[in-house]
């Protein structure tokens, strides 16, 4: 199998992948529940959000599979094939501590302190196996700690005073 032909097969799966979970997150947010007895506006209700990004999934799902299948798609950019060793090992820590933050944290602790632990840790993680990493340990750590309050706050007052979604804790 040549590399063009390893690339479209990619391709083809990631679209489908992404079209059948975007698909399933609409179904989701269309069986959440809507609060019309309590007369709720409709563009507050909680499958807004997670709706229409799930519709993108299935928008750009379907956009990636139309390409595979037509056997086009661009030869630029670095494929999964082209990855080293930092590049999967940057990509396992990601999916690793998202996981941690979503499946134990969340939810289980007060959401500000986990969401601030969670962004200084991966922040401080990503870097330190950066092999291009610039920054000096103090301006690391202290970058990493002004990011995490700043995006821990900010986030919660976006959920709670805007989407008006009450956070953990």
């Amino acid at each position: 199998m040549n590399e063009s032909s390893a690339i479209t097969r990619v391709d083809l799966l990631s679209g489908l992948f992404t079209t059948i979970l975007g698909a399933a997150g609409v179904i989701a947010s269309l069986q959440m529940p809507r609060f019309a007895e309590r007369g709720v506006d409709p563009n507050t209700v909680p499958g807004v959000t997670p709706g229409l990004v799930s519709a993108a999934l299935v928008v750009f799902g379907l956009m990636l599979t139309l390409r595979a299948v037509r056997g086009g798609g661009t030869r630029v950019g670095v494929t999964i094939h082209d990855w080293d060793r930092g590049a999967v090992l940057r990509t396992a820590l990601t999916v690793a501590l998202a996981l941690a933050y979503g499946m134990l944290l969340f939810g289980a602790l007060p959401f500000v302190p986990v969401t601030a632990g969670f962004v200084f840790v991966f922040v401080v993680a990503l870097d330190l196996v950066n092999p291009d990493r610039q920054l000096s340990l103090p301006w690391l750590f202290g970058g990493a700690a002004l990011l995490a309050l700043v995006a821990a706050f900010g986030i919660q007052l976006v959920f709670e005073e805007i989407f008006l979604v009450r956070l953990p804790g």
